[in-house]
């Protein structure tokens, strides 16, 4: 337990910036013996994906998907806000997941699967398949058979996500699948399990619904597939988290840990005007759970990338402040992620009423994970009543609001991939604005008309693999396979 808590410390101490190196390795702490097993590394690994997430990630997500905006009295996220990311920025989140989690999920596999613990194996198994699948969607081509082999290969070949990786992440979660009744014979993993406390059946559904997501990358091709996993049907009807976190330094949420406690002020973050309207338009009560009230004592957004043309004064207001509590879970999969994506490839195979049926249930687990009842919302003439003649945008659109402080990552690949909420080129005050779209960033530096679609590939690991050098020449806005 002593290896997990430093493990936690030094992942939410280095996250945002700082060196690695500056800091023992999770590998190596000197209170406890060299020799290394699942039951550590697996929470290590854990920790790792969940700072890279939780951090960086879900940051530039959350800003990218206008759930927040640069305040306009402070300037950290500057460059996210007006999409003038370089190579050289927020590129953290990479090495925690190559050099912290697969390393230690490549050394967890090999240990369980020579030690017959499958337990172990399939967690393993399910936790890199996830890794490499927020690695391709994020970056695109990334090293994969290359990956992990140390100083046997510095220069990785970058392979190809669509026909190299998102197979190989598929045939992982059958692996790990097959595993289900070996496993379930064994003695249950202990507490190291961060996400389910050593139940494999929890596992196994979330290896099918991780399944069910990459699959759905490629409807078409992949339709008998996706039409089986919905028939068997056991897919996850609760949240895959990461909830350890404590209100105390180095160990609290990692957006938290490092917006609200290490920076020099905690105002940079406030709310986007285009998810507050939103809110506002349909009486909403999850403003309330994710911003403060403005000076005005209302609920009032900043227009996206507005920071620099509001300037601090007394003829402006204080706007809604984005709300982030210490011990906010980071969240690798939810409940209602998985209804939401039961509710679109049932749309999407012209079955209306499941589609309904599974979208009523994302709503509703979204509302409930805040204490809040939907019933009024979905209910028949209610503000979220599904609209049946364009599925697709009520899936979309709620799956956007429940993501806030949750997984704005996951949003940012959804408005890519299905193009909802729509990226408009009017502003909340314009006529004709739609609530709900996505308005133009006020300080972007790309073309009219153009958003993020990636991250850009990290100078730290480019500038010396020629492998990478066509990787490096794509900018924010170059599209991946599977986006629309």
């Amino acid at each position: 337990m002593k290896k997990i808590i430093l493990s936690l410390a030094i992942a939410g101490a280095f996250l945002f910036g700082t060196s690695c190196s500056e800091y023992l390795d999770v590998n190596n702490d000197p209170n406890n013996p060299e020799v290394v097993t699942p039951q550590v590394l697996l929470p290590s690994a854990a920790i790792w994906i969940g700072s890279a997430t939780g951090g960086d990630l879900q940051l530039i997500s959350s800003i990218w998907s206008q759930y927040y905006a640069q305040n306009n009295s402070s300037n950290q996220y500057t460059t996210v806000d007006s999409y003038n990311l370089n190579d050289g920025n927020y590129n953290n989140a990479w090495s925690f997941l190559y050099s912290g989690a697969l390393e230690d999920l490549k050394i967890a596999s090999e240990l369980s699967a020579k030690e017959h613990k499958w337990q172990y194996y399939i967690a393993s198994k399910v936790l890199t398949a996830f890794t490499f699948h927020i690695l391709t969607d994020f970056y695109g081509n990334v090293p994969y058979t290359d990956a992990l082999l140390g100083e046997a290969n510095v220069t990785p070949k970058l392979d190809d996500s669509k026909t190299v990786i998102y197979p190989a992440m598929i045939s992982m979660l059958d692996d790990a699948i097959s595993k289900q009744d070996t496993a379930n014979a064994l003695d249950p993993m202990g507490h190291e399990d961060y996400l389910y406390q050593g139940d494999v059946d929890s596992w196994i559904k979330f290896a099918k619904t991780l399944k069910l997501k990459l699959l759905m990358r490629d409807f078409d091709t992949n339709k008998s597939a996706i039409q089986a996993l919905l028939t068997d049907g056991d897919l996850l009807t609760d949240d895959a988290k990461l909830d350890i976190f404590q209100d105390a330094a180095d160990k609290s949420n990692p957006l938290y840990e490092n917006d609200r406690r290490k920076l020099n002020t905690t105002n940079n973050l406030r709310g986007s005007e285009t998810l507050i309207n939103f809110l506002n338009v349909n009486n909403d009560p999850r403003v309330k759970v994710y911003f403060g009230k403005s000076s005005l004592g209302t609920y009032l957004g900043m227009p996206q990338g507005s920071y620099a043309l509001l300037q601090p004064t007394s003829s402006f207001p204080t706007y809604s402040k984005a709300t982030l509590a210490a011990k906010d879970p980071v969240y690798f999969m939810s409940e209602a992620e998985s209804y939401f994506m039961q509710a679109e490839a049932y749309a999407r195979l012209s079955n209306s009423t499941k589609a309904k049926e599974m979208y009523d249930a994302g709503v509703t687990a979204a509302f409930a994970r805040w204490g809040l009842d939907a019933s009024t919302f979905i209910s028949d003439g209610g503000v979220y009543q599904f609209d049946a003649s364009n599925p697709l945008k009520s899936i979309m659109t709620q799956k956007w609001v429940a993501s806030v402080r949750c997984q704005a990552w996951n949003t940012f690949f959804d408005i890519n991939r299905t193009g909802y909420p729509a990226i408009g080129a009017k502003y909340v005050t314009d006529e004709g604005y739609k609530p709900g779209d996505l308005t133009p960033s006020k300080s972007s530096v790309l073309p009219a008309g153009e958003y993020p679609h990636r991250m850009l590939y990290p100078k730290r690991s480019s500038d010396y693999n020629p492998n990478a050098a066509a990787a490096k020449k794509l900018g924010l806005s170059a599209k991946m396979w599977w986006h629309k």
